[in-house]
């Protein structure tokens, strides 16, 4: 299947040049500025994922980390922190934060919730993700759980936006055509759910109005 170069979203009307309290400032704004998309499907499990971004010396990171291949579902795959909601949870946000201590040792009181990103629908594992962002002021001492995390992985937001990292496939084997997002970062490649809510908080931060 043909890859295309995404277009590089630092052309919007934000840019990674600001100082970081002031880009997260924005991404706050855009995101209390807005009405989520949400997906109902009583068929799908419930999901919850942080987008967990924080401050290093060359700018904003957003921590992932591989996947072992002792987990049950997507091995070796390179994603976000979450998991499950459970019946315990208090609802998406409560699941995130849950997850994220659990499998790299954020402590909930650490992370600043900035808000949701639209809710994403995993086909194969038939899961609705709900995302929640959330800012950690200082570089967190990860505590990866050795059974689900192969490595933790520090993406810096910078990168995300330069010409040619985002990369993009039309598929539509059901008569619709969809464009499958993957980011190449180095020697790893960010594809599938994480890559769909990466690339829809990307555009809501850094895209013009209106860009998708």
């Amino acid at each position: 299947m043909p890859t295309s170069g995404g277009t590089p979203l630092r052309y919007g009307s934000l840019s990674t040049d600001l100082a970081p309290g002031a880009a997260v400032a924005a991404l706050r704004e855009r995101l209390a500025g807005r009405v989520r998309a949400r997906i109902d499907d009583p068929s799908a499990r419930r999901a919850a994922v942080l987008v967990p971004i924080f401050p290093m010396h060359d700018g904003l990171q957003i921590l992932c980390f591989e996947r072992t291949h002792e987990v049950l579902e997507h091995k070796g795959e390179i994603c976000l922190p979450g998991g499950s909601i459970d019946e315990e949870d208090a609802g998406a946000t409560e699941a995130a934060l849950r997850e994220a201590r659990e499998e790299v040792g954020i402590p909930p009181s650490s992370v600043d919730v900035l808000g949701f990103l639209d809710d994403v629908h995993t086909t194969v594992s038939n899961y609705v993700i709900s995302p929640v962002v959330g800012y950690i002021a200082s570089p967190p001492d990860v505590v990866p759980d050795a059974l689900e995390v192969a490595r933790p992985i520090a993406v810096p937001v910078r990168e995300l936006l330069e010409r040619g990292v985002e990369r993009y496939e039309l598929r539509g084997p059901d008569g619709k055509t969809h464009r499958i997002y993957a980011y190449h970062i180095g020697g790893d490649r960010i594809w599938g759910a994480t890559a769909r809510i990466i690339h829809g908080m990307l555009s809501l931060w850094f895209g013009r109005e209106g860009d998708e």
